[in-house]
């Protein structure tokens, strides 16, 4: 993880996009409009795990001060940040499924770990 901090205009969106392309990584940005909320938000959010976990694809994140659209969507970013997930985003089938489809990498890449979904999960979002 990593937070660009500076002032507006230095460009710190520049920089992780170049980033990104140099480090071959997926660049996501949010398009905010009238009727985006939380829930589109954890929509979004999903995505990009699912794009990262399952799929096992480089993602960068790119969220502005512009895209705040309420003080919750700085409690998401925050527990992205500091756990690397955000509570309550995944269903409990929806994480049952995910866990089906990274089985056999965990297997492989954890032959001494206990396969039960706690330890896929983590695998899964590490």
């Amino acid at each position: 993880s990593a937070m660009l901090v500076g002032v507006g205009g230095s460009g710190k969106q520049s920089l992780a996009r170049l980033a990104a392309f140099t480090s071959s990584h997926y660049a996501f940005q949010i398009t905010i409009t009238k009727t985006y909320n939380d829930n589109a938000l954890f929509e979004d959010l999903k995505a990009l795990c699912i794009r990262a976990g399952v799929k096992g694809e480089s993602v960068t994140f790119i969220f502005t001060d512009a895209e705040i659209k309420s003080e919750g969507f700085l409690e998401y970013m925050n527990s992205l940040l500091a756990t690397g997930e955000v509570v309550g985003l995944f269903a409990k089938d929806e994480k049952d499924a995910m866990c089906g489809d990274v089985r056999n990498d965990f297997v492989k890449d954890n032959p001494n770990l206990e396969e039960n979904l706690l330890n896929m999960y983590n695998y899964l979002m590490d």
